[in-house]
């Protein structure tokens, strides 16, 4: 298949940019970013002027009273969370909170195995034997109208705390703070779970600790492991919380992440922040890992453990959790991949089997649907009902799409891009073929080509580390900021050989007109163009990285894609 490539600046000369400034400009400009205002704001997030008042949010006033009423009579919270990465940040969040204004709290997270998403029975039934008499959910609860009743019936307050999907009809909670209820106050509406329990904690702290609220900061690297976690978009308050989150987690006092940054390998000294890749692609398999093989419970812990040997074990446990999960979802990928390539005129990849590990559906579910760029579904068969994933592409809203399947369902909620749900075993072919239906309407004339989106052609005039270091400050990068991707035609191989354990990596010395020689390095591109020599031409895409070795700090291009050049 070849590589299909999108210009975005298409008002620039043939030849790129002219210069830094206009560069810059124009990377700005691809992102919405159009006034000084705007500029000033993305590339000096202020922690004071960026983040909102949290008062806002319609509710947050009733839901403060309640905790002060919940403090002065001496009542237990029951603290309901999910179990992905989000869900957990999110619960430490309240965990905290509470605690902080003395409220005894009882922690409750489903086993995602088992119970699945949702508030249930069986937290309800340890919340009462608890003698909890408020309830609050967090990541999850807006489509739990049954769980919510039934707490109401044994005495229970409930509070939903969820950024997720509006019903059209809302279970009767006690009071919900979601940025997306119709006609909600809050401006900015693309907080996660993680980013609403900050706001609820910011809350907490202006009106019961209003001469402590510098130390707030410190919450902030759990607030930002959950928004890039949840792969929220980094722009408006995500990306005040996330620049600010990266500087705490670089000296976070939490031993759990300190010691997932050992593990990880990740930049947390020298004056170096971690970036929000090491987030995505170190911390947050890490966290999820739990829920996926095992339990949640043991990344919760991990997070507000206090003693620093206890955290190092439970590390260690999160760690081989994460090992057997790479291991598992390779294999299930291969099989989904198989379905997929063997189907290429279907536009929705649907997978379903009984030895698919549950843990990590979403997870295979993901990288088809980005490989493929397919709405992709992956299903773990029961006896008699299948549970699953689903992941999307953005031109496909997939929570409209599966509300349209609701007769089918035995249950579901999700967002845009990802969604979950159950389905009983008679009703999969049903399903599947009005999925494929769905599909075919909504994405009509779409190409299905895998396609890497370019920022711009740039010139060799600015293959340069002031460029580079420049274009870093557009970071934190991630959901809705994409690290800016360059074009250059007509760079000659000067040197080429595979590297890696496995091989599969690529290293490159490629030179430009005029003699410069530059070093790339192509992640997993070894076999990308069979029998590539000294001497070949390449049009390459790639993002501008530094490679600091023997003191000695250079600029390194780190390809994302490459083909033959004609010139």
């Amino acid at each position: 298949m070849s590589p299909v490539w999108s210009l975005k600046s298409v008002e620039e000369s043939e030849d790129g940019p002219e210069s830094v400034e206009v560069a810059i400009d124009t990377l700005l400009s691809l992102r919405g970013i159009a006034t000084a205002e705007e500029r000033a704001s993305f590339l000096e997030p202020d922690y004071d002027r960026d983040l909102h008042d949290p008062f806002l949010f319609s509710s947050m006033e009733r839901v403060m009273e309640r905790f002060r009423d919940a403090r002065d009579k001496g009542e237990r919270v029951g603290l309901f969370g999910d179990f992905d990465a989000d869900g957990i940040t999110s619960t430490v969040l309240l965990h905290e909170a509470l605690s902080k204004l003395g409220i005894p709290v009882s922690v409750y997270l489903p086993d995602k195995h088992v119970e699945g998403h949702g508030l249930s029975v069986a937290a309800l039934d340890t919340f009462e034997r608890d003698g909890a008499t408020l309830v609050v959910t967090v990541d999850c609860g807006m489509t739990d109208h049954g769980p919510i009743a039934d707490a109401r019936k044994r005495g229970m307050d409930v509070i939903v705390i969820d950024h997720h999907h509006v019903p059209p009809v809302l279970p009767d909670a006690y009071a919900f703070v979601n940025p997306r209820l119709p006609g909600e106050s809050y401006p900015f509406k693309e907080l996660c779970g993680a980013g609403i329990s900050f706001k609820v904690l910011q809350a907490v702290f202006m009106t019961f600790f209003p001469d402590e609220r510098e130390q707030l900061k410190w919450f902030l690297d759990v607030a930002a492991v959950g928004t890039v976690a949840d792969v929220m978009p980094l722009i408006g308050e995500n990306r005040t919380i996330v620049t600010y989150g990266l500087v705490v987690l670089s000296k976070s006092k939490r031993h759990g992440f300190r010691e997932m940054i050992s593990r990880g390998r990740m930049r947390s000294s020298g004056g170096k922040a971690p970036v929000a890749r090491d987030i995505s692609f170190q911390i947050a398999p890490r966290l999820n890992a739990a829920s996926r093989m095992a339990h949640a419970k043991a990344a919760h812990d991990l997070l507000i453990e206090p003693d620093a040997d206890r955290a190092k074990e439970l590390a260690e446990i999160l760690e081989s959790y994460n090992t057997d999960r790479q291991k598992v979802s390779a294999e299930i990928a291969k099989s989904v991949q198989k379905i997929a390539v063997s189907r290429p005129e279907r536009r929705f990849v649907f997978a379903a089997h009984e030895d698919f590990h549950f843990g990590v559906v979403g997870l295979v579910a993901g990288k088809i649907a980005n490989e493929f760029r397919k709405p992709t579904i992956v299903l773990t068969k029961g006896s008699e009902i299948s549970r699953g994933s689903l992941r999307s592409i953005p031109e496909l809203n997939i929570i409209e799409v599966i509300e349209a399947c609701g007769d089918l369902l035995e249950r579901f909620g999700g967002h845009a891009q990802a969604a979950g749900l159950t389905v009983r075993n008679e009703n999969l072919d049903a399903l599947e073929e009005r999925l494929e239906r769905l599909a075919a309407e909504r994405m009509t004339g779409e190409r299905l080509e895998p396609e890497t989106v370019v920022d711009m052609r740039l010139p060799q005039s600015l293959l340069t580390l002031d460029f580079a270091r420049r274009v870093k400050r557009l970071a934190p990068f991630g959901e809705g900021n994409p690290e800016p991707v360059f074009l250059f035609e007509g760079a000659r191989v000067e040197e080429v050989r595979p590297v890696g354990s496995d091989g599969k990596h690529l290293k490159l010395a490629l030179s430009v007109p005029g003699g410069r020689v530059f070093d790339a390095i192509g992640f997993s591109l070894a076999n990308k163009i069979p029998g590539l020599m000294s001497g070949d031409a390449l049009d390459i895409l790639f993002q501008l990285d530094e490679n600091e070795w023997n003191g000695s700090v250079n600029l390194q291009l780190k390809l994302v894609d490459m083909c033959r050049s004609e010139k």
